[in-house]
């Protein structure tokens, strides 16, 4: 059973979603900036959690795992098994509405999704960062739209732009799809505006006309 638990965790919440998201953060922001860091510490625990819980089952693959892996100070380095599971992470917890704010995310998401592929296969964009992206909802769905309205969209959703627009009518240009997780839900998807960055690949009116680079990946540069 929690062999079953564990693979489904990987293949729906950290490979289709979190770590789809996150690794732009990981390639692009600062090294040192709270996003990156953010990133690379729920990496972290989720690592070393997931390490102890398959310890019985892997053992073999887990130790080589325990050895290779960076460890707190109370950690016994030696071996896996020598170590106490991990508690919950409560203090990394969230309430009610925050996971119904990230649920309403997932199903808007799970619809661009289905619109970005279908912009793909017409040949109106590659990549998801080449696409700017409209949401248009009504109904019940605007309220699901309205929940994830100060989310970073175009970071979440992995496209260069995204937009939630007042009016009905979709652009004339665009690939549109209505929402299969969202009656009421209409995606708007064409080819994003502006220059591609060489370093992140995300589309920016912005860009610097010498080095092409958008003003995150020009800021961050400069630091380097």
């Amino acid at each position: 059973m929690i062999s079953h638990i564990i693979n489904d965790f990987c293949v729906v919440d950290l490979s289709n979603f979190y770590l789809d998201i996150i690794k732009d953060r990981l390639y692009c922001e600062e090294r040192d900036g709270l996003k990156r860091r953010s990133a690379q510490t729920a990496l972290y625990l989720i690592l070393d959690t997931m390490t102890k819980m398959f310890a019985p089952i892997l053992a073999f693959t887990c130790d080589e795992i325990w050895l290779a892996m960076p460890h707190k100070s109370s950690d016994d380095t030696r071996n896996v098994v020598l170590n106490e599971m991990n508690k919950p992470f409560t203090e990394y917890a969230l309430d009610d509405a925050e996971m119904a704010k990230w649920d309403a995310l997932i199903s808007v998401r799970n619809d661009v999704n289905g619109v970005l592929e279908a912009a793909r296969a017409d040949k109106r964009i590659g990549k998801p960062l080449e696409a700017a992206v409209t949401l248009r909802a009504k109904g019940e769905s605007k309220a699901v739209v309205e929940k994830i309205s100060d989310m970073n969209l175009s970071e979440l959703l992995i496209v260069s732009e995204c937009l939630i627009a007042a009016d009905d009518e979709p652009d004339a240009d665009a690939v549109t799809g209505t929402g299969s997780a969202n009656s009421g839900l209409t995606v708007s998807v064409k080819e994003a505006a502006g220059a591609k960055c060489p370093r992140c690949w995300m589309h920016s009116v912005k860009a610097d006309p010498e080095t092409g680079l958008c003003p995150r990946c020009a800021a961050v540069v400069a630091k380097l």
